[in-house]
């Protein structure tokens, strides 16, 4: 990295130049000057080059926001005139994908600083593969995702259902995912991860599986959802099973769709965008 490379140069030039210009030499002052010329370089380069992705990450936040009420504003009239037919809401979810690429399109301008802040890419491709997940174009996102750090519930989710989705007998594969990542998260903030994963074994067909890990999940995040859907699969109920409870959260995951339509809408056009598209 560059802000690296020239404080080193910066370090070791201060620190020789020092040591031979003092009276005998003294390699404490030399190792002195030479850290407080490192310092000197990455603080004012890490500061503006925070500045920068500050503005670049917040204008797509804004641009995301703008289109968000847009489309909430414009769904909201056409339930209330009655026009809220699935051909009208595909239609909004048309130009909800299109407003999406087109915010995230200045994250291609990230790339700009990878030479100075790695991780200014990373941050990047983040944002862009959940944005990208929310549109379900899930073979774009997947690479995206698979390279991001479980930072959050939701992260790890999105991770566990492209993997299930790419391929659903894969199992093994997806209790590893779960397990290594799940121990972050603590009580309350593991139960969309639980319900997912529970979901997933369901549909796989796994009802012990799934029995046993919400057994686990009841001890662990004290959720009224996860203890009903434990009942259920306990006492042989598995259509009854669903995490409709969990609200928003759950159908950002696009796994199920929430009804009826009025409810649909609002949750598609209103809260679902920011919390499926980008995290704070």
């Amino acid at each position: 990295m560059l802000t690296f490379l020239l404080a080193a140069v910066a370090a070791v030039a201060a620190g020789v130049l020092t040591f031979r210009m003092g009276e005998g030499g003294h390699w404490g002052y030399g190792l002195l000057a030479g850290l407080c010329a490192a310092l000197a370089v990455l603080i004012p380069i890490n500061l503006w080059i925070r500045k920068r992705l500050t503005a670049l990450f917040t204008g797509v936040q804004r641009e995301l926001l703008a289109s968000q009420e847009r489309l909430r504003t414009k769904a909201t009239a056409l339930a209330n005139r009655g026009q809220a037919t699935q051909k009208v809401v595909a239609q909004l979810e048309q130009e909800q994908t299109e407003a999406i690429r087109k915010a995230m399109a200045p994250l291609e301008e990230a790339r700009k600083y990878r030479l100075w802040n790695p991780l200014a890419v990373t941050q990047a491709n983040l944002m862009k593969g959940q944005l990208l997940y929310q549109i379900r174009d899930y073979d774009a996102a997947r690479p995206l995702l698979e390279k991001a750090l479980v930072v959050d519930p939701l992260i790890l989710c999105m991770r566990m259902v492209l993997l299930w989705k790419k391929s659903p007998d894969n199992l093994d594969a997806l209790e590893k995912l779960f397990r290594k990542n799940i121990g972050r998260f603590k009580y309350e903030k593991g139960t969309l991860a639980y319900a997912t994963y529970s979901w997933i074994l369901v549909r796989q067909n796994k009802l012990t599986e799934a029995v046993k890990l919400l057994d686990e999940a009841k001890g662990k995040t004290e959720d009224p959802v996860i203890a009903q859907n434990w009942e259920h699969l306990a006492n042989r109920r598995q259509n009854r099973f669903s995490n409709a409870g969990l609200g928003e959260p759950w159908y950002a995951l696009g796994l199920e769709q929430p009804a009826p339509a009025r409810t649909m809408q609002k949750d598609r056009f209103g809260g679902r965008m920011m919390r499926g598209g980008f995290r704070r």
